[in-house]
């Protein structure tokens, strides 16, 4: 029997376990009975050894029969597939078995990651791919000499020097988020995914109701496509602009009757670039780039916030919203633009846009009025009553929720403000819009979109439905329009990490922040674990489950686990590479990997020089010398004293001096003279040799 069979069977056995913990556990016995033939020798060959094989796989059949819905689901094939794995190790002999059965362990450490999406899972995958390396170096070397301790110490070394390549992929090779085909709908090839366009009626209905955020994210249809020039900003600030509301009756926001008539909108657009100058109070974080817009049967382009200039066929509307002159049905359209993260907008405020900023629908939310009241009564500024808000969203332990819906009704932003404290963004922003108003400070929603999904080795970015999102503007005499996030400042939702067995609660807790030189309001997540006091209550379900260790690490799970294309790029940016792109991640990467490979081949090169010692080295500057000055060259297969006895017959006045250089060399290698003296001396006379010569 092999030497390294033992090798293989480990590596399957750690390949396989964390399908082992997710499947029946028939499926484990099955696979280790059918291994287990492969030590009882000629058994396995005989009529009956062969019996036994046929009635495990056979169990197998009737096991995935009875205990699966379908033959062809995931979990039936997988356990079909462990248990022919195992059947073919008992039965294996030969070297091609052999690699043929490490082949599937690949296969199956590959599923069994999916099953374990924890620190665990790097863990297992580290040991898995160390097993596999000492199997492949055992099947390939000769078994005399492939001793179990020669073969760990070979992998280990195989593994440090693969160390730092493996980081430095990990850390720059740009990351692959959401389906594949999202690159070839980046660069407009016509693939299905085209078809799934405009599917949500977000930014399209008049009506914005209660959890109508919420129904938007279920529809994942493409809204826009955007390609930016440069390296791509944090998705955190990309607010891609839509409608804009001003009315609210206590349940709904809603648009006014011909809110998309052609003349009606063009007759209040800002026509002229001055006076879009002139609008823009403050800009800031100017962005490059190309957007291409999906048909959505309405006219909103959905500009980045704010636009900072019109686009063709295209103009900016008095609500700063870049709209299309003609609706957008069956084409798509793309052009270049420009636009400003951070700004403060509005020359000045009509009367009429003042009444509809602080209009209230009478009788509808009595305690928020009250409160916006007492805070207008209470406070100098206006600064410092958004401040205020705030503050209260920041401490009243309000939490982030798109799922959770509040029945609707007259009072229904009181039941969320003071009651319910949970929701989506509509409420978050349309409450905090309407103590705003309640305080004297006109305030209006926008709808829209947040954020997107950066698609690998490109600067594009694609806005699914799924991004809806709706924040608010409110009005300051000496700033103008300007943005305020709700959202940033409560908690996140609840993040349930499920499995068949536990749930485990994470809380995060948020921190308000102001920055602004114009006194613009801000706000700036700062992301803080909060630690479980008390462990979640796992399900009775069969089973066991390993412990959730990621508590040891720290941030480990943060930038391993889960380090997407989002953290690669805070990452790079941290590290000050702000502009950087796909192209400056893949040529760092190549540069990188050829740089490691150039200093290994150095230290390769070093180790395996000839290494000379002095007397040697001087030795070989007397022979240099002698074919140098003579042209008496000494040949490798030449010994001392045939050369010697060449010298002199080619060269009799080098007798004497050759004689004593030879014949001290010939002493001391081969002889018994090896005093440190006489190799001095011998050092000396050659020194002394080349200076006369």
């Amino acid at each position: 029997m092999s030497r390294y069979h033992y090798w293989v069977l480990l590596t399957l056995v750690l390949s396989a376990l964390p399908c082992f913990f997710n499947l029946p556990l028939w499926v484990a016995f099955i696979a280790l009975v059918g291994g287990g033939l492969h030590f009882t020798g000629g058994f396995r060959k005989k009529l009956l050894g062969k019996a036994v094989s046929i009635t495990l796989l056979v169990g197998a059949a009737t096991g995935i029969y009875y205990g699966f819905e379908s033959w062809f689901s995931g979990e039936a094939v997988l356990s079909f597939f462990i248990v022919v794995v195992f059947l073919k190790w008992g039965e294996s002999s030969t070297r091609r078995d052999y690699l043929l059965l490490i082949f599937a362990a690949v296969i199956l450490a590959a599923v069994g990651a999916l099953y374990w999406e924890t620190l665990l899972s790097l863990i297992h995958m580290l040991v898995v791919v160390f097993s596999l390396t000492v199997s492949l170096i055992a099947i390939h070397m000769d078994q005399s000499v492939a001793r179990s301790l020669f073969l760990i110490k070979r992998a280990g070394l195989l593994f440090i020097l693969g160390l730092p390549l493996m980081l430095l992929l990990f850390m720059t090779f740009p990351r692959i988020p959401g389906p594949i085909w999202d690159i070839g709908l980046a660069f407009g090839l016509p693939i299905k995914a085209m078809m799934d366009r405009g599917n949500g009626e977000f930014g399209k209905s008049k009506v914005l109701q209660p959890g109508g955020i919420s129904r938007s994210k279920e529809a994942n249809g493409n809204v826009l496509v955007a390609e930016f020039e440069g390296a791509v900003p944090y998705k955190s600030q990309l607010y891609w602009r839509g409608p804009v509301f001003w009315n609210f009756d206590g349940e709904n926001w809603t648009l006014p009757q011909n809110w998309d008539n052609r003349n009606t909108l063009l007759q209040k657009a800002i026509k002229s670039k001055l006076r879009l100058d002139r609008e823009l109070r403050h800009r800031g974080t100017e962005v490059h780039y190309t957007l291409r817009v999906m048909p959505n049967g309405g006219r909103w382009l959905y500009a980045l916030d704010v636009p900072g200039a019109p686009a063709p066929e295209a103009f900016v509307s008095d609500e700063f919203q870049l709209l299309s002159i003609r609706k957008i049905a069956e084409n798509e359209p793309k052009f270049p633009m420009v636009s400003y993260l951070d700004y403060a907008i509005g020359e000045r405020l009509t009367s009429e846009q003042k009444d509809r900023g602080v209009a209230w629908s009478i009788g509808t939310n009595p305690r928020l009025k009250s409160l916006g009241e007492e805070l207008g009564k209470s406070l100098e500024s206006d600064k410092e009553i958004i401040h205020e808000g705030l503050a209260l969203l920041r401490k009243g332990k309000y939490r982030y929720d798109d799922s959770y819906i509040i029945e609707p009704g007259p009072d229904m932003l009181d039941r969320f403000f003071f009651d319910e404290k949970k929701g989506g963004a509509e409420y978050l922003a349309g409450s905090f819009a309407m103590l705003m108003r309640a305080a004297g400070i006109p305030a209006r929603l926008v709808s829209g979109f947040r954020g997107g999904t950066i698609i690998a080795l490109t600067n594009f970015v694609i806005v699914k439905q799924s991004d809806a999102h709706v924040w608010l503007e409110v009005w300051q005499d000496d700033v103008g329009w300007s943005r305020v996030e709700p959202k940033d400042i409560v908690l996140p939702p609840e993040k349930r990490k499920v499995t068949e067995q536990t749930k485990v609660e994470k809380v995060q807790t948020i921190e308000l922040e102001k920055e602004d030189e114009l006194n613009l309001v801000e706000t700036k997540k700062h992301d803080k674990p909060k630690k479980n006091t008390s462990a979640a209550k796992p399900e009775n379900t069969p089973g066991w489950q390993l412990p959730d260790l990621s508590f040891l690490f720290g941030d480990m799970q943060k930038w391993v686990i889960n380090y997407d294309p989002d953290r690669q790029m805070e990452l790079l940016k941290g590290a000050g590479f702000e502009d950087s792109n796909w192209l400056d991640m893949l040529i760092g990467a190549i540069a990188g990997v050829a740089l490691i490979l150039l200093l290994y081949l150095g230290i390769a090169w070093w180790c395996s020089r000839e290494k000379v010692d002095r007397f040697t080295r001087t030795w070989r500057n007397f022979c240099k010398q002698l074919e140098k000055k003579f042209d008496l060259r000494k040949e490798a297969s030449e010994c001392p004293g045939n050369f010697l006895e060449r010298i002199c017959h080619e060269k009799p006045e080098l007798k004497e001096v050759a004689e004593d250089i030879v014949t001290r060399y010939i002493n001391i290698r081969y002889g018994t003279d090896e005093s440190k003296e006489s190799r001095t001396l011998f050092a000396r006379q050659v020194q002394r040799f080349i200076s006369m010569t």
